[in-house]
Protein backbone atom coordinates (compact mmCIF):
# COMPACT_ATOMS: atom_id res chain seq x y z
CA UNK A 1 0.00 0.00 0.00
CA UNK A 2 1.20 3.53 -0.74
CA UNK A 3 0.50 6.93 0.76
CA UNK A 4 -0.91 9.93 -1.11
CA UNK A 5 2.49 10.69 -2.66
CA UNK A 6 2.65 7.22 -4.20
CA UNK A 7 5.53 6.12 -1.95
CA UNK A 8 5.66 2.96 0.24
CA UNK A 9 4.39 3.44 3.79
CA UNK A 10 7.50 1.92 5.37
CA UNK A 11 10.73 3.64 4.30
CA UNK A 12 14.33 4.15 5.39
CA UNK A 13 15.52 7.72 5.75
CA UNK A 14 18.90 8.78 4.39
CA UNK A 15 20.42 8.96 7.87
CA UNK A 16 19.00 5.69 9.20
CA UNK A 17 21.41 3.46 11.12
CA UNK A 18 20.92 -0.27 10.63
CA UNK A 19 21.77 -0.93 14.27
CA UNK A 20 19.12 1.49 15.54
CA UNK A 21 15.93 1.15 13.56
CA UNK A 22 12.76 -0.92 13.24
CA UNK A 23 12.35 -4.02 11.08
CA UNK A 24 9.63 -6.14 9.58
CA UNK A 25 10.64 -9.65 10.68
CA UNK A 26 9.21 -13.12 11.20
CA UNK A 27 8.68 -14.76 14.56
CA UNK A 28 11.14 -17.64 14.97
CA UNK A 29 10.74 -20.89 16.87
CA UNK A 30 9.39 -20.65 20.40
CA UNK A 31 11.41 -22.05 23.31
CA UNK A 32 10.18 -22.47 26.88
CA UNK A 33 11.84 -20.40 29.60
CA UNK A 34 12.82 -22.30 32.70
CA UNK A 35 10.79 -21.28 35.72
CA UNK A 36 8.00 -19.61 33.75
CA UNK A 37 4.64 -20.95 32.63
CA UNK A 38 3.55 -17.87 30.72
CA UNK A 39 6.74 -16.58 29.02
CA UNK A 40 8.61 -18.02 26.02
CA UNK A 41 11.74 -17.07 24.10
CA UNK A 42 11.70 -16.46 20.36
CA UNK A 43 14.38 -15.37 17.91
CA UNK A 44 13.81 -12.50 15.48
CA UNK A 45 16.56 -11.37 13.10
CA UNK A 46 19.05 -13.28 15.27
CA UNK A 47 18.04 -11.56 18.53
CA UNK A 48 16.46 -13.12 21.60
CA UNK A 49 13.04 -11.71 22.52
CA UNK A 50 10.88 -12.73 25.48
CA UNK A 51 7.11 -12.72 24.79
CA UNK A 52 3.94 -13.92 26.44
CA UNK A 53 3.05 -17.51 25.57
CA UNK A 54 0.36 -17.63 22.90
CA UNK A 55 0.70 -13.95 21.94
CA UNK A 56 2.54 -14.72 18.68
CA UNK A 57 2.79 -17.62 16.24
CA UNK A 58 5.88 -18.98 14.48
CA UNK A 59 6.31 -17.36 11.06
CA UNK A 60 4.07 -14.39 11.84
CA UNK A 61 5.33 -11.06 10.41
CA UNK A 62 5.77 -8.40 13.11
CA UNK A 63 7.46 -5.07 13.75
CA UNK A 64 10.74 -5.43 15.68
CA UNK A 65 12.07 -2.32 17.45
CA UNK A 66 15.76 -2.69 18.24
CA UNK A 67 17.46 -2.16 21.56
CA UNK A 68 18.42 1.47 22.38
CA UNK A 69 16.03 2.97 19.84
CA UNK A 70 13.70 5.87 20.59
CA UNK A 71 10.15 5.29 19.35
CA UNK A 72 7.55 7.75 18.10
CA UNK A 73 5.67 9.23 21.06
CA UNK A 74 2.29 9.28 19.28
CA UNK A 75 2.64 5.57 18.47
CA UNK A 76 3.41 4.77 22.11
CA UNK A 77 0.51 6.90 23.34
CA UNK A 78 -1.95 5.25 20.95
CA UNK A 79 -0.90 1.85 22.33
CA UNK A 80 -0.86 2.90 26.01
CA UNK A 81 2.84 2.13 26.25
CA UNK A 82 3.93 4.88 28.64
CA UNK A 83 4.57 3.84 32.26
CA UNK A 84 2.13 4.45 35.09
CA UNK A 85 3.84 7.70 36.12
CA UNK A 86 3.13 9.06 32.63
CA UNK A 87 -0.35 7.57 32.27
CA UNK A 88 -1.79 10.94 31.28
CA UNK A 89 0.05 10.60 27.94
CA UNK A 90 -1.71 7.36 26.97
CA UNK A 91 -4.95 7.00 25.01
CA UNK A 92 -6.61 5.28 27.99
CA UNK A 93 -5.50 8.02 30.41
CA UNK A 94 -9.01 8.66 31.78
CA UNK A 95 -9.54 5.01 32.78
CA UNK A 96 -6.09 4.55 34.30
CA UNK A 97 -6.12 7.79 36.26
CA UNK A 98 -9.53 6.89 37.70
CA UNK A 99 -8.16 3.52 38.88
CA UNK A 100 -5.23 5.31 40.50
CA UNK A 101 -7.58 7.66 42.34
CA UNK A 102 -9.51 4.63 43.62
CA UNK A 103 -6.26 3.05 44.83
CA UNK A 104 -6.46 0.16 42.35
CA UNK A 105 -2.79 0.39 41.40
CA UNK A 106 -2.35 -3.24 40.33
CA UNK A 107 -5.28 -2.96 37.91
CA UNK A 108 -3.92 0.33 36.59
CA UNK A 109 -0.47 -1.18 35.94
CA UNK A 110 -2.01 -3.86 33.72
CA UNK A 111 -3.34 -1.15 31.39
CA UNK A 112 -0.06 0.71 30.77
CA UNK A 113 3.40 -0.03 29.40
CA UNK A 114 6.97 0.52 30.58
CA UNK A 115 8.27 3.42 28.45
CA UNK A 116 9.61 6.61 29.98
CA UNK A 117 9.18 10.09 28.50
CA UNK A 118 11.98 9.51 25.96
CA UNK A 119 10.30 6.43 24.43
CA UNK A 120 13.53 4.47 24.79
CA UNK A 121 13.67 0.70 24.15
CA UNK A 122 15.80 -0.87 26.89
CA UNK A 123 17.52 -4.20 27.33
CA UNK A 124 15.89 -6.43 29.94
CA UNK A 125 16.19 -9.94 31.33
CA UNK A 126 13.08 -11.92 32.24
CA UNK A 127 13.43 -15.17 34.18
CA UNK A 128 17.12 -15.08 33.31
CA UNK A 129 16.46 -14.85 29.56
CA UNK A 130 17.73 -11.75 27.69
CA UNK A 131 15.32 -9.71 25.60
CA UNK A 132 16.92 -7.38 23.04
CA UNK A 133 14.20 -4.94 22.01
CA UNK A 134 10.44 -5.35 21.60
CA UNK A 135 7.98 -6.51 18.97
CA UNK A 136 4.52 -5.30 17.90
CA UNK A 137 1.72 -6.76 15.85
CA UNK A 138 0.31 -4.92 12.85
CA UNK A 139 -2.77 -3.86 14.80
CA UNK A 140 -0.55 -1.82 17.11
CA UNK A 141 0.52 0.26 14.11
CA UNK A 142 -3.10 0.59 12.99
CA UNK A 143 -4.05 2.13 16.35
CA UNK A 144 -1.56 4.88 15.49
CA UNK A 145 -2.30 5.16 11.75
CA UNK A 146 -5.52 3.48 10.60
CA UNK A 147 -4.34 3.07 7.00
CA UNK A 148 -1.71 0.56 8.21
CA UNK A 149 -4.45 -1.96 9.00
CA UNK A 150 -4.60 -2.90 5.31
CA UNK A 151 -0.86 -2.95 4.71
CA UNK A 152 0.54 -6.37 3.75
CA UNK A 153 3.76 -6.85 5.71
CA UNK A 154 4.61 -9.89 3.56
CA UNK A 155 5.31 -7.55 0.64
CA UNK A 156 8.34 -6.10 2.42
CA UNK A 157 10.36 -9.31 2.75
CA UNK A 158 12.96 -10.00 0.07
CA UNK A 159 14.53 -13.27 -1.03
CA UNK A 160 18.07 -13.36 -2.43
CA UNK A 161 19.51 -15.60 -5.15
CA UNK A 162 20.29 -18.27 -2.53
CA UNK A 163 16.68 -18.44 -1.38
CA UNK A 164 17.39 -16.66 1.91
CA UNK A 165 14.63 -14.38 3.14
CA UNK A 166 15.65 -11.01 4.57
CA UNK A 167 13.73 -8.64 6.86
CA UNK A 168 13.01 -5.06 5.89
CA UNK A 169 14.63 -2.21 7.84
CA UNK A 170 12.88 1.16 8.20
CA UNK A 171 12.69 4.19 10.47
CA UNK A 172 9.86 6.16 8.84
CA UNK A 173 6.16 5.32 8.53
CA UNK A 174 3.96 7.30 6.13
CA UNK A 175 6.51 10.12 6.11
CA UNK A 176 6.72 10.31 9.93
CA UNK A 177 9.85 9.29 11.88
CA UNK A 178 9.00 6.12 13.81
CA UNK A 179 12.34 5.01 15.32
CA UNK A 180 15.79 6.52 15.76
CA UNK A 181 18.92 5.91 17.81
CA UNK A 182 18.46 6.95 21.41
CA UNK A 183 21.02 9.59 22.34
CA UNK A 184 21.13 10.84 25.94
CA UNK A 185 20.55 14.54 26.42
CA UNK A 186 23.98 15.78 27.38
CA UNK A 187 25.89 19.03 27.63
CA UNK A 188 29.51 19.18 26.53
CA UNK A 189 31.91 19.69 29.40
CA UNK A 190 33.30 23.01 28.20
CA UNK A 191 31.99 25.62 25.79
CA UNK A 192 34.22 27.82 23.67
CA UNK A 193 34.98 31.23 25.11
CA UNK A 194 33.96 34.39 23.24
CA UNK A 195 37.62 35.03 22.45
CA UNK A 196 38.01 31.53 20.98
CA UNK A 197 34.86 31.96 18.89
CA UNK A 198 36.09 35.28 17.48
CA UNK A 199 39.49 33.81 16.76
CA UNK A 200 38.04 30.72 15.09
CA UNK A 201 35.73 32.88 12.96
CA UNK A 202 38.69 34.97 11.83
CA UNK A 203 40.78 32.04 10.68
CA UNK A 204 40.87 31.58 6.93
CA UNK A 205 40.83 27.81 6.88
CA UNK A 206 42.82 25.97 4.26
CA UNK A 207 41.34 22.56 3.48
CA UNK A 208 44.06 19.92 3.48
CA UNK A 209 41.96 16.86 2.71
CA UNK A 210 41.59 15.54 -0.83
CA UNK A 211 38.40 13.65 -1.66
CA UNK A 212 38.97 9.89 -1.92
CA UNK A 213 42.30 9.88 -0.07
CA UNK A 214 41.13 9.55 3.53
CA UNK A 215 38.22 7.49 4.87
CA UNK A 216 36.64 7.19 8.31
CA UNK A 217 36.11 3.67 9.62
CA UNK A 218 33.03 1.80 8.39
CA UNK A 219 30.23 1.06 10.87
CA UNK A 220 30.64 -2.38 12.45
CA UNK A 221 27.54 -4.52 11.86
CA UNK A 222 25.86 -6.71 14.46
CA UNK A 223 26.55 -10.41 14.03
CA UNK A 224 22.95 -11.32 14.92
CA UNK A 225 21.46 -9.49 11.94
CA UNK A 226 24.06 -10.94 9.58
CA UNK A 227 24.24 -14.57 10.70
CA UNK A 228 22.84 -15.58 7.30
CA UNK A 229 26.27 -14.68 5.87
CA UNK A 230 27.90 -17.47 7.88
CA UNK A 231 27.99 -21.25 7.56
CA UNK A 232 30.03 -24.07 9.14
CA UNK A 233 32.48 -23.79 6.21
CA UNK A 234 33.05 -20.04 6.73
CA UNK A 235 36.64 -19.28 7.74
CA UNK A 236 36.91 -16.41 10.20
CA UNK A 237 39.21 -14.54 12.54
CA UNK A 238 37.79 -13.79 15.98
CA UNK A 239 39.38 -11.11 18.15
CA UNK A 240 38.58 -9.29 21.38
CA UNK A 241 36.44 -6.16 21.10
CA UNK A 242 38.21 -3.49 23.16
CA UNK A 243 36.37 -0.69 24.96
CA UNK A 244 38.29 2.53 24.36
CA UNK A 245 38.16 5.28 21.76
CA UNK A 246 38.81 4.93 18.04
CA UNK A 247 41.76 6.66 16.39
CA UNK A 248 42.71 6.92 12.73
CA UNK A 249 46.21 7.85 11.53
CA UNK A 250 46.90 8.22 7.82
CA UNK A 251 49.82 9.04 5.52
CA UNK A 252 47.90 10.04 2.41
CA UNK A 253 47.90 12.68 -0.30
CA UNK A 254 47.00 16.10 1.14
CA UNK A 255 47.18 19.71 0.07
CA UNK A 256 50.27 21.40 1.48
CA UNK A 257 49.99 25.18 1.56
CA UNK A 258 52.85 27.46 0.54
CA UNK A 259 53.25 31.23 0.32
CA UNK A 260 52.88 32.84 -3.11
CA UNK A 261 55.46 35.35 -4.34
CA UNK A 262 54.53 38.94 -5.18
CA UNK A 263 54.77 38.07 -8.87
CA UNK A 264 52.42 35.09 -8.38
CA UNK A 265 49.90 37.25 -6.55
CA UNK A 266 50.03 39.90 -9.31
CA UNK A 267 49.56 37.17 -11.94
CA UNK A 268 46.52 35.72 -10.12
CA UNK A 269 44.91 39.14 -9.74
CA UNK A 270 45.37 39.78 -13.46
CA UNK A 271 43.82 36.38 -14.34
CA UNK A 272 40.87 37.05 -12.04
CA UNK A 273 40.33 40.47 -13.62
CA UNK A 274 40.25 38.99 -17.12
CA UNK A 275 37.85 36.24 -16.03
CA UNK A 276 35.55 38.73 -14.27
CA UNK A 277 35.47 40.93 -17.39
CA UNK A 278 34.43 37.94 -19.49
CA UNK A 279 31.68 37.06 -16.98
CA UNK A 280 30.33 40.63 -16.92
CA UNK A 281 30.58 41.19 -20.70
CA UNK A 282 27.95 40.33 -23.23
CA UNK A 283 28.09 36.94 -24.89
CA UNK A 284 29.97 37.20 -28.20
CA UNK A 285 27.54 36.07 -30.92
CA UNK A 286 30.39 34.39 -32.82
CA UNK A 287 31.59 32.46 -29.73
CA UNK A 288 28.38 31.52 -28.00
CA UNK A 289 27.99 31.02 -24.23
CA UNK A 290 29.67 27.59 -24.15
CA UNK A 291 32.86 28.89 -25.76
CA UNK A 292 32.91 31.87 -23.44
CA UNK A 293 32.66 29.58 -20.39
CA UNK A 294 35.53 27.48 -21.74
CA UNK A 295 37.68 30.60 -22.10
CA UNK A 296 36.93 31.55 -18.47
CA UNK A 297 37.82 28.02 -17.31
CA UNK A 298 41.07 28.12 -19.33
CA UNK A 299 41.99 31.41 -17.69
CA UNK A 300 41.32 30.03 -14.20
CA UNK A 301 43.59 27.05 -14.92
CA UNK A 302 46.46 29.49 -15.39
CA UNK A 303 46.12 30.63 -11.77
CA UNK A 304 49.20 29.84 -9.67
CA UNK A 305 48.09 27.47 -6.90
CA UNK A 306 48.82 28.23 -3.26
CA UNK A 307 49.33 24.55 -2.48
CA UNK A 308 51.07 21.44 -3.72
CA UNK A 309 49.89 17.84 -3.39
CA UNK A 310 52.07 15.50 -1.38
CA UNK A 311 51.83 12.85 1.31
CA UNK A 312 50.99 14.23 4.73
CA UNK A 313 49.45 13.29 8.11
CA UNK A 314 45.76 13.03 8.86
CA UNK A 315 44.64 12.37 12.45
CA UNK A 316 41.04 11.56 13.36
CA UNK A 317 38.70 10.22 16.02
CA UNK A 318 35.86 7.95 14.93
CA UNK A 319 33.87 10.89 13.53
CA UNK A 320 36.04 14.03 13.61
CA UNK A 321 39.22 14.78 11.63
CA UNK A 322 41.54 16.67 13.96
CA UNK A 323 43.82 18.36 11.42
CA UNK A 324 41.63 18.88 8.37
CA UNK A 325 42.65 22.57 8.20
CA UNK A 326 45.94 24.46 8.27
CA UNK A 327 46.08 27.92 9.86
CA UNK A 328 48.45 30.39 11.41
CA UNK A 329 47.19 29.11 14.76
CA UNK A 330 48.79 25.71 14.29
CA UNK A 331 46.46 23.74 12.04
CA UNK A 332 45.39 21.19 14.66
CA UNK A 333 41.95 21.12 16.27
CA UNK A 334 42.61 21.75 19.98
CA UNK A 335 41.45 19.14 22.45
CA UNK A 336 37.98 20.26 23.54
CA UNK A 337 38.52 18.83 27.02
CA UNK A 338 42.11 19.87 27.59
CA UNK A 339 43.39 16.67 25.97
CA UNK A 340 43.59 15.28 22.46
CA UNK A 341 44.43 11.58 22.51
CA UNK A 342 43.85 11.29 18.78
CA UNK A 343 46.49 13.85 17.85
CA UNK A 344 48.86 12.41 20.49
CA UNK A 345 48.77 9.01 18.81
CA UNK A 346 48.68 10.53 15.36
CA UNK A 347 52.03 12.17 16.01
CA UNK A 348 53.39 8.99 17.56
CA UNK A 349 52.34 6.57 14.81
CA UNK A 350 52.52 8.67 11.63
CA UNK A 351 56.31 8.43 11.17
CA UNK A 352 56.07 4.63 10.98
CA UNK A 353 53.43 4.53 8.22
CA UNK A 354 54.30 3.89 4.59
CA UNK A 355 52.99 6.28 1.95
CA UNK A 356 49.32 5.61 1.26
CA UNK A 357 48.79 3.76 4.56
CA UNK A 358 45.87 4.36 6.93
CA UNK A 359 45.84 2.77 10.39
CA UNK A 360 42.68 2.29 12.47
CA UNK A 361 43.09 1.54 16.14
CA UNK A 362 41.57 1.62 19.62
CA UNK A 363 43.14 3.73 22.37
CA UNK A 364 42.63 2.11 25.78
CA UNK A 365 43.48 2.88 29.38
CA UNK A 366 43.72 6.30 31.03
CA UNK A 367 43.67 9.78 29.61
CA UNK A 368 47.34 10.78 29.32
CA UNK A 369 48.74 12.09 32.62
CA UNK A 370 45.29 12.09 34.21
CA UNK A 371 43.41 10.04 36.81
CA UNK A 372 40.33 9.42 34.67
CA UNK A 373 40.04 6.49 32.30
CA UNK A 374 39.08 6.76 28.62
CA UNK A 375 36.10 4.51 29.39
CA UNK A 376 35.03 4.42 33.06
CA UNK A 377 36.60 1.46 34.91
CA UNK A 378 38.21 -0.02 31.77
CA UNK A 379 41.88 0.37 32.70
CA UNK A 380 43.21 -2.54 30.56
CA UNK A 381 46.07 -3.02 32.99
CA UNK A 382 47.46 0.49 32.49
CA UNK A 383 48.99 2.56 35.26
CA UNK A 384 47.31 5.87 36.06
CA UNK A 385 47.89 8.40 33.31
CA UNK A 386 49.04 5.72 30.82
CA UNK A 387 47.39 4.28 27.72
CA UNK A 388 48.08 2.29 24.57
CA UNK A 389 46.77 1.90 21.03
CA UNK A 390 45.71 -1.43 19.52
CA UNK A 391 45.77 -1.34 15.68
CA UNK A 392 42.90 -3.44 14.30
CA UNK A 393 42.71 -2.38 10.65
CA UNK A 394 45.18 -1.15 8.00
CA UNK A 395 44.52 -0.07 4.41
CA UNK A 396 47.07 0.84 1.76
CA UNK A 397 46.39 2.99 -1.30
CA UNK A 398 49.07 2.56 -3.96
CA UNK A 399 50.29 5.14 -6.46
CA UNK A 400 48.14 3.53 -9.15
CA UNK A 401 45.06 4.26 -7.03
CA UNK A 402 44.35 0.65 -6.04
CA UNK A 403 43.35 0.19 -2.40
CA UNK A 404 44.44 -2.83 -0.43
CA UNK A 405 42.66 -4.04 2.72
CA UNK A 406 44.94 -6.01 5.02
CA UNK A 407 43.64 -9.07 6.85
CA UNK A 408 43.79 -9.30 10.63
CA UNK A 409 46.91 -11.47 10.64
CA UNK A 410 48.76 -8.90 8.52
CA UNK A 411 47.74 -6.15 10.94
CA UNK A 412 48.91 -8.29 13.86
CA UNK A 413 52.25 -9.06 12.19
CA UNK A 414 52.84 -5.41 11.28
CA UNK A 415 52.23 -4.38 14.89
CA UNK A 416 54.50 -7.09 16.30
CA UNK A 417 57.29 -6.17 13.86
CA UNK A 418 56.91 -2.47 14.73
CA UNK A 419 57.36 -3.24 18.43
CA UNK A 420 60.30 -5.54 17.67
CA UNK A 421 62.08 -2.88 15.60
CA UNK A 422 61.16 -0.10 18.06
CA UNK A 423 61.01 -1.62 21.56
CA UNK A 424 60.50 1.85 23.00
CA UNK A 425 56.92 1.62 21.64
CA UNK A 426 56.07 -1.58 23.56
CA UNK A 427 54.21 0.29 26.30
CA UNK A 428 52.11 2.38 23.91
CA UNK A 429 51.44 -0.06 21.05
CA UNK A 430 49.80 -3.47 21.61
CA UNK A 431 48.92 -6.09 18.96
CA UNK A 432 45.30 -7.11 18.42
CA UNK A 433 44.31 -10.09 20.66
CA UNK A 434 43.34 -12.86 18.21
CA UNK A 435 41.37 -15.66 19.90
CA UNK A 436 40.52 -17.95 16.98
CA UNK A 437 41.28 -18.45 13.31
CA UNK A 438 39.59 -21.22 11.34
CA UNK A 439 36.20 -22.46 10.17
CA UNK A 440 33.10 -22.16 12.31
CA UNK A 441 32.44 -25.86 11.81
CA UNK A 442 35.76 -26.72 13.42
CA UNK A 443 35.05 -24.25 16.22
CA UNK A 444 31.77 -25.96 17.18
CA UNK A 445 31.58 -29.38 15.46
CA UNK A 446 28.82 -30.42 17.86
CA UNK A 447 26.29 -28.05 16.26
CA UNK A 448 24.19 -29.80 13.60
CA UNK A 449 24.33 -28.25 10.12
CA UNK A 450 20.59 -27.75 9.68
CA UNK A 451 18.11 -24.85 9.35
CA UNK A 452 18.68 -23.89 13.00
CA UNK A 453 22.50 -23.83 12.74
CA UNK A 454 22.71 -20.02 12.73
CA UNK A 455 20.65 -19.46 15.88
CA UNK A 456 22.34 -22.37 17.66
CA UNK A 457 25.78 -21.04 16.71
CA UNK A 458 24.86 -17.58 18.03
CA UNK A 459 23.62 -19.00 21.32
CA UNK A 460 26.75 -21.15 21.75
CA UNK A 461 29.17 -18.34 20.89
CA UNK A 462 27.37 -15.80 23.10
CA UNK A 463 27.73 -18.07 26.13
CA UNK A 464 31.25 -19.41 25.40
CA UNK A 465 33.12 -18.20 28.47
CA UNK A 466 35.88 -20.80 28.21
CA UNK A 467 37.22 -19.90 24.75
CA UNK A 468 36.14 -16.27 24.47
CA UNK A 469 35.42 -14.99 27.98
CA UNK A 470 31.82 -14.17 27.10
CA UNK A 471 29.77 -12.88 30.05
CA UNK A 472 32.93 -12.92 32.17
CA UNK A 473 35.01 -10.05 33.48
CA UNK A 474 37.65 -8.64 31.13
CA UNK A 475 40.92 -10.39 32.16
CA UNK A 476 43.02 -7.56 30.67
CA UNK A 477 41.54 -5.10 33.18
CA UNK A 478 42.51 -4.77 36.82
CA UNK A 479 39.00 -3.53 37.61
CA UNK A 480 36.13 -6.00 37.58
CA UNK A 481 34.27 -5.05 34.41
CA UNK A 482 32.56 -7.25 31.80
CA UNK A 483 34.26 -8.05 28.51
CA UNK A 484 32.74 -5.92 25.77
CA UNK A 485 32.52 -8.75 23.28
CA UNK A 486 34.04 -10.10 20.07
CA UNK A 487 34.87 -8.94 16.55
CA UNK A 488 34.50 -11.45 13.71
CA UNK A 489 35.91 -11.01 10.22
CA UNK A 490 35.47 -13.35 7.27
CA UNK A 491 38.72 -14.43 5.61
CA UNK A 492 39.19 -13.05 2.08
CA UNK A 493 35.96 -11.04 2.39
CA UNK A 494 35.57 -8.96 -0.81
CA UNK A 495 33.84 -6.30 1.31
CA UNK A 496 35.66 -4.39 4.05
CA UNK A 497 33.46 -5.28 7.02
CA UNK A 498 33.51 -6.55 10.58
CA UNK A 499 30.78 -8.09 12.71
CA UNK A 500 30.43 -7.52 16.44
CA UNK A 501 28.87 -9.59 19.20
CA UNK A 502 28.56 -7.75 22.51
CA UNK A 503 27.98 -9.48 25.81
CA UNK A 504 24.72 -9.02 27.70
CA UNK A 505 26.71 -8.00 30.78
CA UNK A 506 28.43 -5.20 28.86
CA UNK A 507 25.22 -3.94 27.26
CA UNK A 508 23.54 -3.89 30.67
CA UNK A 509 26.46 -1.93 32.15
CA UNK A 510 26.44 0.47 29.18
CA UNK A 511 22.69 0.98 29.63
CA UNK A 512 23.27 1.85 33.27
CA UNK A 513 25.91 4.42 32.29
CA UNK A 514 23.48 6.04 29.85
CA UNK A 515 20.74 6.03 32.50
CA UNK A 516 23.13 7.92 34.78
CA UNK A 517 23.85 10.46 32.03
CA UNK A 518 27.42 9.24 31.47
CA UNK A 519 28.47 9.16 27.82
CA UNK A 520 31.83 8.18 26.35
CA UNK A 521 34.33 10.67 24.97
CA UNK A 522 33.59 9.66 21.36
CA UNK A 523 29.99 10.87 21.71
CA UNK A 524 31.18 13.99 23.53
CA UNK A 525 33.73 14.61 20.79
CA UNK A 526 31.02 14.32 18.15
CA UNK A 527 28.74 16.71 20.07
CA UNK A 528 31.55 19.22 20.59
CA UNK A 529 32.37 19.29 16.88
CA UNK A 530 28.79 19.46 15.64
CA UNK A 531 28.64 15.91 14.26
CA UNK A 532 25.21 14.26 14.05
CA UNK A 533 25.41 11.26 16.38
CA UNK A 534 21.95 10.00 15.47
Amino acid sequence: MENKTGKPLFTASEGMKEEYCAKIVRIGEMKPIEGSDFLVQTMVDGFSIVVQKGAFTVGEPVIYCMNETELNKDFLAANNQFELGLAELNANAETVLKLKEEGKIDEAKKLVGFFNKHGRVKLIKLRGCPSYGCIYKQESLARWKKKLANENLEDYFTVDENGIEHPFSFDTVDGVLFAKAYVPRIHVTRSMSKLEKRRDKGIKRFKRLIEGEFALHYDTSQLQSNIWRFAPSTKVTISVKMHGTSVIVANVHTRIQHTLTSADLWHNRNIKKQADNLKKGKVNPYWGKTRQEKRIAALNEKTVSDFRVDYGPVFSSRTVVKNQFDSKYGGLTPGFYGFDLWTEYGRLIFKYLDKGMTLYGEICGYVTDADNMIQPQYDYGCERGKNFVMPYRITLKREDGKKEEWNVKQVYDWTVNLIKEHPELAEQVHPIPILYHGTLGNLYPEIDDDENWGNNFLATLASDSKRFGMEKNEPMCNNKVPREGLCIRIDDDPIAECFKLKTFAFLKKEQGEIDAGNVDIEMQDAYANGVDVN
